[in-house]
């Protein structure tokens, strides 16, 4: 039986079949020497021969069977009786005329296999059946009026659509991309959520180094690595801000390492007093037990709104520490990227410059359940929400404001606060 490690040949390949055909070797041997199926090495071999007319010299260039007995100089295909004269060697194995001693004197029609331009034909009918259309037209409208409302209208993203719809859509991701580019669809790639692309932060010897505050002591991002190394398997949350136009309203985010869910308040001020405020409500609405258990380790940047840790890591009302704040370095956002990354979906439908005074809870409720409805492909396919159940249970997730969006109505658009 053939191998499948290798189901393409090779130029190498082909090239030792060229050699063996000029050697007069059968295919059977030929196959044996390859370690390949000897119908494999015949198929290539009639797939890729090329075809060579005898020269025209001291001959009209006909090539009838039949010339010498009806004496036409004009024969061509066109005639009723003409039947094209073909030596018996290239009727049965091995089709080609690479090993024949008579080739030189023959005048009749020649077929030759050379791997160059095997592997040359090869190829290009490989590039050019990737590169077509494997989708009829009602296929395509079918695919177009389902996926399209989804991009344009709900600012869906593909990985999002591809696991909700897993039975609609056949074809590969890198494929839906292709047919975007050939424009098979109505939407196009302008439409498609933007892809950020982070720049690397280039070297500064004169940036100003911040100094080590008191309240940086044992908090520190060193701090934070040894804290998870002594204690394996601990629930980390990330924290941030998000600013709409300076002085105005901000949003406090917050994301569960473990499940991708991001719990989103909004804030008047950034400052610390209203962190506090905010930490107070969600220990209030989650209890002390569970709020220990999922926000063990909270780990953050150097904004000064987040200077007061002792109002994030203790209960007011027992004085028991619930949690344990960390900081990054100083210019390493990145040491909390995931929560970076995830701010991406809040800029989907509130544009870096937009203002968040006309907004509520309520409606950044309905923003944040869109967000931890959305499918990733860091939870195979799955979402904040479902994952956030091992976590918390629906009852508490329900209770910080998320809801489940079913995923025909996930919603990213800046519409969708509307």
């Amino acid at each position: 039986m053939e191998s499948l490690e290798n189901k393409h040949l090779t130029y190498e390949e082909r090239n030792f079949i060229e050699i063996g055909l000029n050697k007069g070797r059968n295919f059977t041997n030929i196959a044996e020497d390859l370690n390949k199926n000897r119908t494999t090495v015949s198929r290539e071999v009639q797939r890729h021969r090329f075809r060579k007319n005898p020269s025209k010299f001291n001959n009209s260039g006909n090539l009838c069977k039949y010339r010498k007995e009806c004496a036409r100089y004009d024969c061509t295909k066109k005639e009723k009786c003409y039947d094209e004269e073909v030596c018996c060697r290239l009727m049965g194995s091995p089709y080609v005329c690479n090993g024949c001693g008579e080739r030189n004197g023959c005048r009749k029609i020649k077929y030759y296999y050379y791997a160059k331009f095997a592997n040359d034909e090869y190829s290009d009918r490989l590039r050019n059946t990737r590169y077509g259309i494997n989708l009829s037209k009602e296929e395509a409208y079918e695919i177009d009026k389902l996926i399209t409302p989804l991009i344009k209208e709900k600012n869906q993203s593909i990985s999002h659509i591809y696991a909700s719809h897993p039975d609609e859509i056949k074809f590969s991701r890198s494929t839906m991309y292709k047919y975007v580019e050939l424009g098979v669809f109505s939407f196009k790639n302008i439409d498609l959520p933007r892809k950020v692309r982070y720049k690397k932060r280039k070297e500064n010897e004169r940036q100003r180094q911040r100094r080590e505050t008191a309240i940086r002591k044992g908090r520190t991002y060193e701090d934070f690595k040894e804290y998870i190394g002594n204690h394996p398997g601990c629930s980390i949350v990330e924290m941030d801000t998000v600013e709409g136009i300076k002085g105005g309203k901000v949003f406090l985010t917050i994301l569960l390492r473990q499940s991708k869910l991001m719990i989103i308040r909004l804030m008047e001020k950034k400052n610390m007093e209203c962190v506090g405020k905010e930490f107070k409500k969600i220990k209030e609405i989650l209890g002390e037990e569970i709020f220990k258990n999922v926000f063990e380790v909270i780990l953050t940047d150097n904004g000064s709104e987040f200077f007061n840790p002792m109002n994030i890591e203790k209960n007011e009302e027992t004085g028991n520490v619930v949690s344990y704040v960390f900081y990054c370095d100083p210019g390493a956002s990145w040491q909390k990227g995931a929560i970076e990354k995830n701010h991406e979906y809040i800029r989907y439908v509130l544009p870096k410059g937009s203002s968040f005074n006309e907004l509520t809870q309520k409606k950044t409720d309905i923003l944040m359940s869109n967000i931890n409805s959305t499918s990733r492909d860091s939870l195979n396919g799955g979402t904040p929400y479902e994952a956030a159940k091992l976590q918390l249970n629906e009852k508490n997730i329900e209770k910080l404001g998320i809801n489940h969006i079913n995923p025909n109505n996930v919603n990213l658009s800046p519409n969708s606060l509307n």
